[in-house]
């Protein structure tokens, strides 16, 4: 099962937060950030959402009546591209 990035948080809390919350849809997740190997736990700030390749649409569809904070292309966009362009 290939992830995919969906959204990029400023905390590790925050990440863990929404995606306990794609829970309900049974959409899994996983939560990446860079705690040098254990060493600098909760030190670093940022973190982000991955779940299955063919629940990101979903997901990032549900994450959408959040708010902003996704910096990872939806479906339809390429890299870089604004929607609607």
């Amino acid at each position: 099962m290939d992830f995919v990035k969906i959204a990029s948080f400023n905390s590790r809390i925050e990440a863990e937060t929404i995606g306990h919350a794609l829970d309900q849809y049974e959409i899994p997740h996983q939560v990446k950030f860079d705690d040098a190997g254990g060493m600098l736990v909760s030190m670093l700030p940022g973190a982000s959402l991955w779940v299955p390749e063919d629940k990101a649409k979903l997901a990032r569809r549900l994450l959408s009546c959040i708010g902003p904070g996704d910096d990872a292309p939806n479906d339809d966009e390429t890299p870089g591209q604004q929607p609607g362009q």
